[in-house]
């Protein structure tokens, strides 16, 4: 029957999307992660500009929830990741831009990939009405013979 074929292509065509959906959605989420915390980094290096101290002591994470005491030996500047494994020190002031620029790139992929989201799942709407569709022809097809 046409009518079957036709169904279980538009159900294979909704998981299809559905998955790009779930795929777009966990990259939303990883962006959102990584943007939180460059912006952590900025909001850091913003308040060490008002610390007044020249060797300011700080908490050293070493994991597990534990810390060392430490002290800052150069307030001035500060080594910033570049991607791909590599940093590079940049002063306080440039760091800061860097990592300002990074957000504002954040903000971008996170844009279009809610974009490309809404677009997906206004495509899973239209699969799904289209089935439903089908399903009511089909229903009302089969009528009872006498």
């Amino acid at each position: 029957m046409m009518s079957q074929k036709e169904l279980e292509k538009l159900a294979y065509e909704y998981q299809v999307l559905q998955a790009q959906a779930q795929l777009l959605a966990q990259n939303l989420e990883l962006l959102n992660l990584a943007r939180a915390e460059v912006l952590t980094v900025k909001e850091t290096l913003e308040n060490l500009k008002k610390v007044e101290e020249e060797r300011p002591e700080i908490l050293v994470p070493i994991g597990a929830g534990s810390f060392l005491k430490g002290v800052i030996v150069d307030k001035n500047n500060a080594i910033v990741s570049v991607g791909s494994g590599y940093a590079v020190e940049k002063n306080i002031d440039d760091a800061i831009a860097f990592l300002e620029e990074r957000i504002r790139e954040y903000d971008e992929a996170i844009r279009k990939t809610q974009e490309a989201l809404a677009e997906l799942e206004k495509k899973v709407g239209e699969v799904a009405k289209k089935a439903q569709d089908l399903q009511r022809k089909q229903a009302m097809s089969f009528s009872v013979k006498k």
